[in-house]
């Protein structure tokens, strides 16, 4: 039997992978393989080994999960901070409490789906909170989305327009239309309904903190 064999048989059996057989001794992997693959003691280190591995590979990626976890809160936190700091500034400001009370009233509150979301069918209700994003929000205005639900019988392209007009979201910033189907389409909405969205937790988060703070003045 080869040196180098009998030496490999002893590391298989203490428990050692095919890569470390083969860094130990340079022996390639494919020898390795055709010596041991059709081995029983072998096969039962070879699951042994598996075990082990997707255990290892859990912790890992339990780590990271963890890890990443942990920095968003730190983020998260961080973002309510600035918000109580801000507050003071702006809770005299119109401008202000009418956007806090139209998202308090209007907009999506469930923080851990990370959109900053307000659908209304008034057209200035959407203003006054777009207006609200630019001023208070400034870093992430920009990424300001929209998207419109109609009534089968109204035009995309025009009611697109009139609503990137009236709020000031321009019309590339529009998602797809999403159309009512029923067996009675009429236009009981003359603009139909539109969504600005904002894809951000962090800055929800702030919006979250405002509103807890100015529930705080009124309540």
């Amino acid at each position: 039997m080869r040196k180098d064999k009998a030496r490999a048989i002893d590391l298989r059996k203490q428990g050692k992978s095919y890569n470390e057989i083969s860094a130990a001794l340079h022996i390639p992997k494919s020898t390795l393989s055709n010596w041991f693959a059709c081995v029983q003691w072998s096969q039962m280190t070879k699951q042994h080994l598996s075990i082990i591995h997707r255990e290892r590979s859990r912790k890992r990626m339990k780590a990271l999960t963890d890890d990443i976890r942990e920095k968003r809160n730190a983020a998260y936190a961080k973002r309510r901070n600035e918000a109580k700091k801000m507050y003071p500034q702006y809770q005299q400001d119109r401008l202000f409490i009418a956007g806090l009370m139209l998202y308090w009233g209007e907009g999506d509150r469930k923080l851990q789906n990370g959109c900053i979301r307000l659908a209304n069918s008034d057209p200035d209700m959407l203003l006054i909170f777009h207006r609200f994003l630019k001023k208070y929000l400034p870093t992430i205005y920009k990424k300001t989305k929209a998207y419109l639900i109609l009534y089968p019988d109204l035009e995309d392209k025009a009611i697109k327009t009139f609503w990137s007009r009236h709020i000031g979201v321009s019309l590339d910033k529009f998602y797809k239309t999403h159309y009512i189907k029923g067996r009675h389409a009429s236009k009981r909405l003359p603009y139909g309904v539109c969504t600005i969205i904002i894809r951000s937790r962090e800055y929800k988060e702030m919006i979250d903190e405002w509103l807890q703070l100015a529930k705080s003045d009124f309540v």
